[in-house]
């Protein structure tokens, strides 16, 4: 009996049952809103009610959770990079080392205060900087290193961590993908001068649109503060009813990179099943590195045996030379998308040619800069296929789905390659 035709060419998906949505919620999700809404402070710059504002107690628990001593929220991921840079006084003349295999918010926060981005390239084994990458792009002009967690893998923080010693680097730790992971038992975020997380609508914790930024350094926490909130802090000692608990501290020039605290409440909700969900998407995760890792056209990543733990913003796997070379990544994630009934795709195109990062149109920077060799970023990105970290709260049968749909996938690959 003939295999049956593959979803993409007309033949019966192997998955039709559906997928958790994404962003979820739960029994107090409503509830929290609605606080909000009744309490006559939605925002950080709203009056005081009387009790801690939910900005507040986000910051507090996240602090705890991450393991260090202060957190501050901003709008998005890509003003927590924005503010650590500022905070760490980066500028003009300044470089800082840049993974070339990254979400494009990460060159372009580099930027946005006049630094340069230096782009860098990854190790084939986790996605994330290769330290000898690092090693070697490190110039008199250095100042940081962007050490970014990317899908599933933690960077080498070790390793970076004492590059960065020996030459004097401050190191500032992306997390926008690691919300829960864990190097040697300690979380990501505690690694870092200052960390950057997004809780953008995609992320295991969003509300939304949202970020933050923690650290352990007292002075770079009160200039995080002040940075995020147009030179104010929050208030020593809590004012009258009915006027804002921020002083108008200045010293620096802020901006407004506040969050709602519609968005704070969301934020604390989600923490409170952050932990049962990152369980659920290891255990799934790791089941998958089994079913997919037996098939001989497959490869999963090898993240550092440090990283413990592994918090899914995707799961990724990659593709055999075998199969790319008989068509691309691009088809094989249409053809899995269509066996699966969602989104199956590649990860981000390299900065050396992504389409969003131009920094050949910002006057600062008429000539733009040069573009880099990224061998490893090209080859991976050509090959890695990413399953969005929802997928991994779903049930086991969901599981041997996904891996059935790759069997079937790189069983058919010349009816694909033809089509």
């Amino acid at each position: 009996m003939a295999a049956p035709a593959l979803a993409l060419l007309g033949g019966p998906p192997v998955w039709s049952r559906g997928w958790p949505s994404w962003p979820l919620t739960g029994p107090a999700t409503g509830r929290h809103l609605l606080d909000v809404l009744d309490s006559g402070r939605w925002a950080v710059s709203g009056p005081w009610t009387g009790r801690e504002s939910w900005n507040r107690r986000f910051c507090r628990r996240f602090a705890d959770y991450i393991g260090v001593r202060f957190c501050h929220t901003v709008d998005h991921g890509s003003s927590a990079l924005l503010a650590a840079f500022l905070a760490l006084d980066l500028g003009p003349g300044d470089e800082v080392i840049v993974p070339g295999l990254t979400w494009v918010a990460c060159a372009s926060a580099v930027l946005r205060v006049g630094a340069t981005p230096v782009l860098v390239d990854i190790s084939p084994d986790t996605l994330c900087l290769d330290p000898a990458a690092v090693e070697a792009a490190i110039t008199p002009r250095s100042r940081c290193i962007l050490m970014v967690h990317l899908y599933s893998c933690m960077a080498d923080v070790e390793a970076i961590g004492a590059l960065a010693a020996r030459h004097g680097l401050a190191v500032v730790e992306d997390c926008a993908q690691a919300h829960g992971a864990t190097w040697a038992g300690r979380r990501a975020g505690s690694f870092g001068r200052i960390a950057a997380f997004s809780m953008q609508q995609g992320k295991v914790l969003t509300a939304g649109e949202g970020g933050a930024v923690l650290t352990d350094d007292p002075v770079l926490a009160d200039r995080l503060e002040r940075l995020g909130s147009d030179g104010r802090r929050v208030s020593r000692t809590p004012p009258r009813p009915g006027r804002p608990d921020l002083d108008e501290v200045g010293g620096l020039q802020g901006m407004n990179l506040c969050l709602s605290e519609f968005q704070a409440a969301l934020l604390c909700d989600g923490l409170d099943r952050l932990e049962a969900q990152t369980e659920t998407r290891t255990t799934r995760a790791a089941g998958l590195d089994r079913a997919l890792g037996a098939l001989p056209l497959l490869e999963t990543l090898r993240p550092h045996a440090g990283n413990d733990r592994r918090a899914y913003y995707h799961y990724a796997i990659r593709l055999a030379p075998a199969v790319t070379g008989q068509v691309t990544a691009a088809r094989v994630c249409d053809a899995l998308g269509a066996e699966l009934g969602t989104w199956v795709h590649g990860p981000y195109t390299p900065l050396s040619r992504h389409p969003l990062f131009a920094p050949g149109t910002l006057r600062a920077l008429p000539a733009g800069l040069p573009a880099p060799a990224l061998p490893v970023a090209e080859a991976e990105a050509g090959r890695t296929v990413l399953l969005h970290h929802a997928l991994l709260l779903a049930g086991e049968d969901a599981m041997a789905a996904i891996a059935e749909a790759f069997a079937k996938v790189l069983g058919r690959l010349d009816a694909l390659a033809g089509a």
